[in-house]
């Protein structure tokens, strides 16, 4: 279980630099997303099974770290929702 639990840890991260690096492309938005999607489900089960067999007892996991990266997508459309507003 060991094994598995860092193979999910790796990929979440992969996946989470991928999602925020495709998202500063240009037209990579919509591909970041859903490249974040994957990662955060992703993520979600590394933490899930990391807090089940209490593999790593770390603060900062690389699931959390998956999942920050995974999110900024995300973030970028609510910043650019929020400067959009402002500026009406």
């Amino acid at each position: 279980m060991k094994k598995t639990v860092q193979i999910l840890g790796i990929v979440s991260l992969i996946l989470g630099i991928l999602a925020a690096v495709v998202s500063f492309l240009p037209y990579g938005l919509m591909i970041g997303i859903m490249i974040g999607f994957v990662g955060m489900i992703i993520s979600t089960i590394y933490i899930f099974l990391d807090m089940k067999h209490e593999v790593n007892t770390k603060k900062i996991t690389p699931g959390l770290i998956g999942m920050f990266l995974s999110s900024v997508p995300v973030l970028i459309i609510l910043g650019i929702t929020i400067y959009n507003k402002m500026n009406m």
